[in-house]
């Protein structure tokens, strides 16, 4: 090691690179094991991690923090998911008319890398850089289903399930449903669950390794964006996100 590196600032880098790297939540044996650091030393570079928000803990789970996401927002013109993802939204817009988005898991949030407005555009759509639930949006509903499936319960306990419409499902048996239908189809909808009038759709993406990373999807009007014509926009939606992977 050079000798001017500090060695447990050096620690702490480490395990910020490794937390960056599992979006979807690691637990402390994981970080031990993969970082080869003593119980201790992890348990307080965590600590300081979630005073100064660089990191979540939820459950037994530990996430990049809110200051965390924010550094990398800053950055995010070397994003090569975001660069790659830009000129696929503006097609999907193109095709679609409707407004278009990227998203990735940040804690147990859907979090949106970028947005591509349609011609005329749904002034309550999520901007870059936003939060939104899983439960109630569809880029989330992708992520529960593609990521948290398998511990549904605890991710759903984080949060109040609240009624955000007269459409949003609350119920988890409802909910869990749902995410059997999207593993099915391949897409998920927002059926006007978020906000009453704006009906969203969105599909998975993947990479090298077959792995979900992102989900891309569209917002429009419910008018647009009839119960008719999701399968069709859904078709869409999944053939741009395999082009983004």
């Amino acid at each position: 090691m050079e000798p001017y590196i500090i060695p447990n600032l050096n620690k702490a880098c480490g395990l910020l690179n490794f937390l960056s790297d599992h979006p979807d939540g690691v637990t402390m044996v994981e970080i031990e094991k993969e970082l080869s650091l003593p119980k201790t030393t992890a348990f307080r570079i965590l600590r300081t991690f979630c005073a100064c928000d660089m990191a979540n803990k939820k459950g037994h789970l530990y996430f990049p923090g809110s200051a965390l996401i924010h550094a990398g927002l800053q950055s995010l013109h070397g994003n090569q998911l975001r660069e790659k993802g830009i000129p696929i939204l503006q097609e999907l817009t193109r095709q679609t008319r409707q407004t278009s988005h990227i998203a990735i898991p940040c804690d147990y949030r859907s979090l949106i890398l970028e947005v591509c407005d349609s011609p005329n555009p749904v002034l309550v759509a999520s901007r870059p850089g936003a939060l939104v639930d899983l439960y109630c949006s569809s880029t989330g509903k992708v992520f529960l289903a593609y990521l948290f499936a398998d511990r549904l319960d605890e991710v759903l306990a984080e949060g109040s399930l609240t009624g955000r419409t007269e459409n949003t499902i609350t119920d988890r048996d409802k909910i869990r449903y749902h995410i059997e239908m999207i593993l099915k189809q391949g897409y998920a909808v927002d059926d006007e669950e978020y906000h009453i009038g704006v009906r969203c759709l969105a599909s998975p993406v993947r990479d090298m390794q077959n792995q979900v990373v992102a989900a891309v999807g569209i917002t429009g009007p419910a008018a647009e964006v009839t119960r008719d014509a999701v399968a069709a926009l859904a078709d869409r939606v999944e053939q741009v996100g395999a082009r983004a992977d």
